[in-house]
C-alpha cells in the first residue's frame, strides 16, 4: 500500500517494462532525426510544404497496435535487416492517394477516392516508400547499419504477417504527417526483441568513460608507433618467365637465361606479395642497389 501520497501506477504482468530509460531517450532521437528528414524529403518530392511532428515512442504489443489502426489505411511491411523481426510502417490511405496526386501534378486536395492504389499509382507510391526507408537507415545511423526493405503493400491491418506472436512487444513511434493542409497519422512500428540488442552496444559504447577512452587511445597510438618499427621484407624483382621443364631441368652453369623483361622497363618493388612500386637498377658504392622511380597508389596496388 502506498502511504506517502504518491499517486499508484497500474503494472500490467503480461507486458513488464523492458525499456529503459536511455534506449527511450536514444529512440526519441532517432524519431525526430527520422521526422526532421522525412519533412524535407516529402516537401522535396511532393512539391508542397510537408511537416512531420514526433508524438512519442510507446510500448505496446501487436494485437494492441493492429487493434489501434482504426481508419483505412496503407501497410508496408518491413524487413530491416540484419534485425530479426517485422516492422510496420503505416499511413492513412486518403494521405497516401494524396501523396500519389502531388506526384501526379494534381493539387492534393482532401476530396481523394475512397479505394486502393490502382496499379499505375502502386509504383509511384513504392517508389516514394523506397526513398523514406533510406532517410529511416541514416537516422539509424551509429546505432546499427539497418538497411530496410519492403514486400507487397497492404491494406488491412489483419493480413499483416508477423514472425512473432500477437502478444510480442512492439514499439511503435507516432508522428503527425501534414501533406500541405491534409493531416494524418503515420506510425512506424519496431519489434523491441530485435532492436534491444542495438540499442544495447550502442549504450555500452557510449559508456566509456573519458579515462577509458584516453588510456584506449594512448594504446592505439603507441601501437601504431611500434608498428613503424616492425622489419618487412621487400623485394625487387623482374618479371617472370615461363620455362619447360625439359629447359628447367637441362640448365648448366654458364647458361643464360632470358627474362623477357625490357632494358627500359623499371623492376617492380613488392612485400608481401603486393606492388608498392617501381625503382631501376644502379649501385651504392660496391652494393647493388635500386633509385625509386615512382610509388603506386594504395588504390591501384594489385
Amino acid at each position: 500500500m502506498v502511504t506517502d501520497g504518491r499517486i499508484p501506477l497500474a503494472y500490467d504482468f503480461l507486458r513488464p517494462v523492458k525499456l529503459a530509460r536511455e534506449h527511450l531517450r536514444t529512440l526519441n532521437v532517432v524519431s525526430e532525426t527520422f521526422a526532421h528528414r522525412l519533412a524535407v524529403l516529402l516537401t522535396y518530392n511532393l512539391r508542397v510544404v510537408c511537416r512531420v511532428t514526433p508524438y512519442a515512442v510507446q510500448h505496446s504489443s501487436i494485437e494492441e497496435h493492429v487493434a489501434w489502426i482504426s481508419e483505412p489505411t496503407v501497410i508496408a511491411p518491413l524487413s530491416l535487416e540484419p534485425l530479426p523481426g517485422t516492422a510496420l510502417l503505416e499511413i492513412s490511405r486518403n494521405t497516401a492517394m494524396v501523396c500519389v496526386d502531388h506526384l501526379l501534378g494534381g493539387r492534393g486536395g482532401d476530396d481523394q477516392p475512397q479505394r486502393p492504389l490502382s496499379e499505375i499509382e502502386t509504383p509511384l507510391f513504392r517508389d516514394l516508400i523506397t526513398e523514406i526507408l533510406a532517410e529511416l537507415r541514416d537516422s539509424f545511423a551509429g546505432i546499427e547499419d539497418i538497411y530496410p526493405s519492403f514486400g507487397a503493400l497492404e491494406y488491412d491491418p489483419q493480413l499483416v504477417q508477423f514472425g512473432g506472436g500477437p502478444t510480442d512487444s512492439m514499439l511503435v513511434a507516432s508522428f503527425e504527417l501534414a501533406v500541405g493542409e491534409v493531416t494524418s497519422v503515420l506510425s512506424l512500428c519496431l519489434p523491441l526483441q530485435g532492436l534491444m540488442p542495438a540499442l544495447q552496444r550502442y549504450h555500452d559504447q557510449a559508456a566509456v568513460s573519458a579515462s577509458e577512452r584516453a588510456a584506449r587511445q594512448a594504446a592505439h597510438e603507441l601501437l601504431s608507433d611500434r608498428l613503424q618499427e616492425v622489419p618487412i621484407e621487400v623485394n625487387v624483382r623482374f618479371d617472370s618467365v615461363k620455362m619447360q621443364s625439359t629447359q628447367l631441368l637441362g640448365l648448366h652453369p654458364g647458361d643464360v637465361v632470358p627474362l623477357g623483361h625490357p632494358v627500359d622497363r623499371p623492376l617492380e618493388i613488392t612485400a608481401d606479395g603486393q606492388i608498392f612500386g617501381h625503382a631501376v637498377a644502379t649501385k651504392r658504392g660496391k652494393r647493388l642497389a635500386c633509385q625509386i622511380v615512382n610509388i603506386v597508389q594504395e588504390e591501384h596496388r594489385a
